[in-house]
């Protein structure tokens, strides 16, 4: 079983403590800052009240930026394949 470990972040001012993989502490707090810096742009936009709203409008801008970025490792993942496929058909 993994150590687990501690982390104290600030998400919207608020204070979290949060248990985290040792070794991980890093990419949470990393993550937290995302979160933060997601939902200090909605909140200075104005456009989103109340916290709950804030946090689903985050987490949806965010999985959308995932899913933009897997579809762009899928085309780079295909582009590499193609390219090494030409290098061994060159090199034959």
């Amino acid at each position: 079983m993994t150590d687990a470990t501690t982390v104290q972040v600030s998400i919207l001012a608020q204070s979290y403590t949060l248990t985290c993989p040792a070794g991980k502490e890093a990419n949470l707090r990393q993550a937290a800052a995302n979160l933060d810096q997601k939902l200090q742009s909605i909140k200075a936009r104005g456009r989103v009240i109340g916290l709950e709203r804030m946090a689903v409008m985050g987490a949806l801008n965010m999985s959308a930026e995932l899913i933009d970025t897997q579809e762009q490792l899928t085309t780079l993942e295909t582009a590499l394949e193609h390219l090494d496929k030409r290098v061994s058909d060159s090199l034959a």
